[in-house]
């Protein structure tokens, strides 16, 4: 899978471009949270104090899917939006971590502005290791994922089954 940079309404419009006068895709729900970054002491991971957002969002985008028909993707889009927010939280510099969940009629698309230049990275944990698997399983679960070309938005997306597309 080819990591790309883009921003959300490229990925959509990408996704679904067809033709040059094709329209862009159509959106069925958008959502865009901010979390403000807590000032944590020396030596405290920011998922500590703020990781509540991680479950809050978890349960929004499962909520979210399941009413657009998509129970199929909420495994898969509740560990998507944990990773994300996580790492975000956790290796993100900027005030605030801005979270955006795109449900397109073909194309859910997940973002996250971190407010950070530095680029996630994908590697190989050590078996012993408590961290450090996040995006190898964005990488692995979602059917494409890249970053901004400034590195402070991480997104990637997940395909809505053909069976759904159909009956929308």
């Amino acid at each position: 899978m080819a990591v790309t940079t883009a921003t959300s309404a490229e990925i959509l419009a990408k996704a679904s471009a067809k033709g040059a006068t094709d329209p862009l895709p159509t959106i069925l729900d958008d959502l865009s949270l901010t979390i403000k970054r807590p000032t944590v002491p020396e030596g405290i991971d920011a998922v500590a104090v703020a990781g509540v957002w991680v479950g809050v969002l978890r349960r929004i985008g499962a909520a979210k899917l399941n009413y657009w028909g998509l129970p199929d993707l909420v495994e898969n889009g509740r560990l998507l939006i944990s990773e994300l927010v996580t790492n975000a939280l956790r290796h993100g510099k900027g005030p605030e971590v801005v979270f955006r969940f795109i449900i397109g009629v073909d194309l859910i698309v997940l973002e996250v502005d971190d407010g950070s230049p530095g680029w996630p990275e994908v590697r190989v944990a050590e078996p012993a290791e408590e961290n450090g698997r996040g995006m190898l399983l964005v990488a692995c679960l979602a059917n494409s994922w890249g970053v901004s070309e400034d590195g402070t938005r991480t997104w990637c997306t997940l395909t809505a089954p053909a069976s759904v597309r159909r009956g929308r």
